[in-house]
């Protein structure tokens, strides 16, 4: 261009402003000021312009000056130098494109542009800024001894620094005192210089102990422009090293071996803490355990495996040894005081007395002269220990004198082993028998092991140097010996005797120090033996358990081990890390419930609905334990207690409990035996199976309760069996929830292989494989694995289960197997009795709809009382089918005046093989009621019975009966969230498909919604109706993912919601929302969701709202990714652009030809 020609277009530019300005309506700006470029990057001057413009022209700060546009755009035509230079380059919109960002670059640029060739140029100046991020992305303390935006150090000098170098535009800087009040100022000495293409802001403060003199908390903020940093804060918790901590006196702490020790670090809050340990006296070279701050965002470093971190920045050890031994101290402060407190430890290991000569297992009697010497040891204690001999009582005190005591100590690593030998004197007038006493004297001796006792019998009540007056003085003593020996060698024969009846225990090697019992010990033998008789009458009751699994209850004579059919299913833990997005993330394997660190705790809850496997879970656990498998986590355990709380009404304690549900009758362990073993267990696992059908969820009275909140039982490991809907009220804050999501696809695979038709039969696998596939209305049942268990069975023995096509005739056709089963091992004779009661069943159907609709909700009912609400020969039916189930409790009655052999009933329950079969026979009762009675009230009468509690009563009642379709149909579209479930009703009356297809169509014309607040029930049902939809080729216009994604398989494709499910990209939606508002989007997800997107063949729209996407995020990759999947840039279009009417959107449009025209 010449300069004429530069002359002419600055004139007629000028002129077209002025016209502008004249002109009555304002100019509306159309490009955002400022707008940001990164150095060394691609950048945009992005214009919002409602139509592709037909001219624009665009100015550099001195191009401007010049009337020379850098380059221009004008009726398809690019050109201009800046253009030619490949400095420059324009989009189709207008908007400007700087292919390599410079400083110089931080500058004004200027727009001037024309809608057609008929209209006035409009002005517009747009301020360019220019970003340069920093190499460390937050601000970084030079204290730190890492790079960390958390971290601790220990400081000489009190002046401390925080810098940002290499940033662009410049920030401010600043350092606070973090307090459970607030932050704190204090002075601050800012500097800012220019460094290369950018700038180094730092802040310095003189006395970070301005505040408190010992421990603060220090916080570096930055100020500036948004997403130069990816944090805007970090923080330093700073301990003063002048001060001297070990001055402060130390409270004793005496702890047996192998217990559980918490040591508190204040009486009241405080907001961060440092645990520190010593093993000197003199408290110097202090090893760091933890740092933790619990104020704000919370964070914690733990660098000792041994310990963790108790409530409050309390220090906990769950197995203390004798390395543990020394000086803690904990350094406290909330940011405006601070205190130390300090703990000696030391840790006791106790051990038993042995007197030389006697059996340590059994009460020890010796023979003995009037004078001699007697031994006593104990090995392996800890600390160093005196021994003494004294008489056991104060009466014989005066009969035995002991002398001349030799004390010997031998020191083994960290224990002693302590030898004590002495004389002893009989005095005058000895009564025969003396029993005396080898005791342990400490100062800690109540933590160590008991003393040993034992009776010394003498020939003669008289010394032998003094003789007689008469006969008669000899005989009588002589007489009264033999009578006390005969009844110590009758004590000795009785013991003999009764261990050889008693099966062999092994006696533990000397150096074991096993416990020694006294002579009334009980007849049920000694510890070792209790505890191994208690485990054996557990493993047998096991066994029990775990060896009677039935896959198809009306099959009773196929039962099977539980390791044989249990098959994983999925595992997921509740992530609730404060100062972290809440979400359930995956665990792996039901062995890792108890390995996984992320879930370690001495409470945990198993989540899962009805037939999930909850139980069968429990009952694989109990198996893995009895056999010693290596590959679980219980092959440790000392001892495992399975209780199911159902069985449980009434109980109180849990050791009458254990006593009455899991021992044999005849078991000679009483109650107190059972806590003495438990109490000395070396780990016990306890596993509550059925919280959700335990009687007694509301007393405050119950062990279990105590158990559940940790008000007993603190070192054993609980599980907590329950449905995800009844917690527990009250449950411990460390207790860690997981749930069972039920089977996947690859675990419904597995189980075919392992429990239906074995590895080798491929035919049959893919037969059953694509059945279950094929029925959508199992596409749901399947992922519970109780009832795919029994479809998977029933598929495989009978082609006509594979022609049902809703789930009432799929549960219709299960229970005429039931009856039909039973009827070929009939006589002829009593066919027509069985098939009576098949058809009969008007009492059973209102019991189970009382039940379900009743307040508790219970469906277990005493076998009595059963029996005579259906009659006798249906209950005998139904039990020998498998509908019904009986169960053993126990009932304890404490109330005045019962009489004593009636405090402990045991007692035959009866409950429904599981609760779909309640609802099937509910589901009769209502389809009877409304077609009946005119006047009956749904409102009324399905008060307590939520669709999303009781789905399936719903849908067999609609699918049992035309009038009640109609009329559950219309009362549920008057529930909140029932429209999605309305359509799970509809299916079920299979003659109606119009209705169904025209319902379908208006759901899906209106959109979908499927937010992660919705119950799992309706996001099921909602993802259904979309498969539905899809495979009846019926058009979906919206679906919206609000809140609920958790990832995106780039391999299936498939999006997984937070909840566990699915949704694939066959489903033909025209406009696909993904709204993020409780957290922020990353760029692989971003990359993951347009993927996703272009594989839905039918998706014109994609939308993601509510995180602004990250800084490098660039229209170039998704280009490609669409690209790449064959779609041809002839016919599509696609556009990336922020939405005014909603913030944070971005929209990928994708529009063909015919559309556009």
């Amino acid at each position: 261009m010449t300069i004429i020609d530069g002359m002419f277009a600055l004139i007629l530019l000028s002129f077209l402003s002025a016209r502008v300005r004249c002109n009555d309506k304002p100019i509306k700006p159309k490009c955002f000021s400022p707008q940001y470029l990164q150095l060394g990057k691609t950048g945009f001057i992005n214009c919002d312009f409602e139509e592709t413009p037909y001219s624009v022209l665009w100015y550099t700060e001195v191009d401007f000056d010049t009337g020379t546009p850098t380059i221009r755009y004008q009726h398809n035509d690019i050109g201009g130098p800046g253009y030619e230079s490949g400095e420059f380059s324009i989009q189709t919109n207008g908007s400007l494109i700087i292919n390599k960002v410079d400083l110089k670059h931080d500058s004004v640029f200027t727009v001037a542009y024309a809608q057609s060739n008929e209209d006035l140029y409009d002005v517009i100046k747009v301020r360019t800024i220019v970003l340069v991020k920093p190499d460390v992305p937050f601000p970084s303390i030079a204290q730190c001894n890492r790079v960390s935006y958390k971290c601790y150090a220990e400081v000489v000098e009190p002046s401390l620094q925080c810098s940002v170098r290499g940033i662009r535009p410049n920030i401010t800087l600043s350092l606070l005192i973090r307090t459970v009040y607030g932050d704190k100022n204090i002075p601050n000495h800012i500097t800012v210089i220019p460094e290369g293409e950018g700038y180094t802001s730092s802040v310095t403060i003189r006395d970070v102990f301005h505040y408190s003199p010992v421990l603060a908390l220090l916080v570096c903020k930055a100020f500036g422009l948004p997403g130069l940093l990816e944090r805007n804060e970090s923080t330093l918790l700073v301990l003063n090293n002048t001060v001297d901590i070990t001055i402060v006196k130390s409270e004793q702490i005496n702890i047996r071996d192998n217990k559980k020790m918490e040591l508190n670090c204040a009486n009241h809050d405080i907001g961060f803490a440092v645990w520190k340990k010593s093993s000197s006296s003199n408290n110097m070279d202090q090893e760091l355990l933890l740092y933790s701050v619990i104020i704000n965002e919370r964070f914690t470093e733990i660098f000792d495996d041994d310990v963790s971190l108790g409530e409050n920045i309390s220090l906990l050890i769950h197995s203390t040894h004798v390395e543990h031994e020394g000086i803690y101290l904990c350094i406290f402060g909330d940011g405006l005081r601070d205190g130390v407190k300090a703990y000696n430890v030391t840790v006791i290991v106790p051990a038993y007395p042995l007197i030389k000569g006697c059996n340590q297992e059994q009460y020890c009697v010796l023979d003995a002269d009037y004078e001699g010497n007697l031994t006593c040891t104990v090995k392996r204690i800890r600390p160093q220990v005196q021994l003494r001999w004294k008489t056991f009582s104060e009466v014989e005190k005066t009969l035995i004198a002991f002398t001349n005591q030799r004390m010997t100590v031998i020191k083994n690593g960290d224990t002693f082993d302590v030898t004590l030998v002495s004389q002893y004197h009989v005095k005058e007038k000895s009564p025969g028998k003396i029993t005396v006493e080898c005791e342990v004297v400490s100062s800690v001796q109540d933590l160590l092991g008991a003393s040993m006792k034992m009776d010394l019998l003498f020939e003669t009540g008289l010394l032998p140097t003094h003789q007689t007056s008469t006969s008669l003085t000899w005989i009588v003593p002589v007489c009264v010996t033999l009578i006390l020996v005969l009844l110590v060698c009758g004590v000795i024969f009785l013991k003999w005797h009764q261990q050889r009846n008693t099966p062999s225990s092994d006696v533990g090697n000397e150096d074991e120090m096993a416990a020694v019992f006294t002579h009334d010990h009980s007849k049920r033998g000694t510890m070792t033996e209790q505890k191994k008789q208690f485990i054996k009458e557990l493993q047998v009751k096991y066994k029990d358990l775990y060896d009677a699994v039935q896959p198809i209850p009306f099959i009773k004579d196929r039962l099977y081990c539980v390791d044989r059919v249990f098959v994983e299913g999925g595992v997921e833990y509740f992530d609730s890390i404060p100062g972290t997005k809440e979400q359930w993330a995956d665990v792996g394997s039901y062995q890792n419930l108890f390995d996984d660190p992320r879930v370690k705790s001495k409470r945990r809850i198993l989540e899962g609905e009805p037939g999930y496997g909850k139980s069968t879970v429990t009952l694989q656990f109990a198996y893995d334990w009895c056999n010693c498998i290596q590959t679980s986590p219980l092959r440790h355990v000392d001892i495992l207690i399975l209780l199911r709380l159902r069985q449980l009404g009434g109980v109180t304690s849990i050791y009458r409990a254990i006593k009455r549900i899991l021992l044999p009758k005849d078991s000679l362990l009483t109650e107190s035996d059972i806590k003495h073993i438990l109490q000395n267990s070396h780990s016990t696992v306890i596993l509550l199976d059925g919280f959700d059908e335990y009687p007694d969820q509301n007393s405050t009275k119950s062990d279990v309760i105590s158990i559940i909140r940790m008000q007993m039982f603190q070192d054993f490991e609980v599980v907590l069996t329950t449905r995800s809907s009844v917690l527990p009220e009250k449950y411990p804050s460390s207790t860690k929830r997981l749930r069972l999501t039920g089977f996947d696809e690859k675990a419904r695979r597995y189980y075919i292989r392992k429990a239906v038709v074995g590895d080798d039969d491929e035919d049959n696998i893919r037969k059953i494989e694509e059945y279950l596939e094929d029925k959508q209305i199992l596409s749901d049942l399947c992922q519970v694995p109780l009832l795919f268990v029994i479809f998977a069975h029933m598929t495989h023995e009978s082609e006509k289960f594979r022609e049902l096509n809703s789930v009432t005739c799929l549960f219709r056709y299960m229970i005429s197997c039931f009856h039909g089963h039973m009827r070929n091992k009939m006589d002829d004779e009593n066919v027509r009795k069985c098939e009576l009661v098949e058809n009969e069943h008007r009492d059973l159907d209102k019991l189970a709809f009382e039940a379900l609709s009743g307040q508790s909700q219970s469906i277990i009912w005493e076998k009595n009382k059963m029996q005579q609400l259906v009659g006798q020969d249906f209950y005998d039916q139904y039990i020998r089918i498998g509908i019904l189930v009986e169960e053993e409790s126990v009932n304890i009655t404490d109330d005045p005046g019962t009489p004593i052999t009636e405090h402990v009933q045991y007692k035959t329950e009866v409950r429904f093989y599981h609760k779909l079969f309640c609802e099937w026979y509910a589901a009769h009762y209502l389809s009877g009621c409304i077609e009946e009675n005119p006047d009956f009230d749904l409102s009324i009468n399905l008060k307590q019975l939520h669709p999303f509690d009781v789905q399936y009563l719903y849908r067999f009642a609609c699918g049992l009966n035309s009038k009640a379709h109609k009329k559950i149909i219309t009362y549920l579209k008057g529930i909140k969230g029932g429209n999605n479930f309305v359509i799970l009703c509809f299916l079920e009356q299979t003659n109606e498909f119009d209705n169904v297809k025209d319902a379908i169509i208006s759901l899906c014309y209106e959109g979908v919604v499927i937010s992660g607040h919705d119950s799992l029930l309706l996001q099921r049902s909602s993802i259904q109706l979309l498969e539905i939809a899809t495979k009846n080729s019926i058009p979906i216009e919206y679906v919206e993912l609000h809140n609920c994604l958790h990832s995106v398989d780039i391999s299936t494709p498939a999006v997984r919601t937070i909840s566990g499910l699915t949704l694939t990209s066959r489903i033909q939606v025209k406009v696909l929302v993904v709204s993020l508002t409780n957290r922020k989007i990353t760029e692989n997800e971003y990359i993951a969701i347009v993927d996703y997107s272009s594989k839905c063949e039918s998706l014109r729209e994609l939308r993601i709202w509510g995180s602004a996407p990250p800084i490098s995020f660039k229209l170039g990759p998704y280009l490609s990714i669409l690209s790449s999947r064959n779609v041809s840039k002839d016919r599509w279009q696609y556009r990336i652009r922020k939405r005014r009417f909603r913030p944070n959107e971005l929209r990928l449009c994708q529009r063909r030809e015919e559309d556009r025209r």
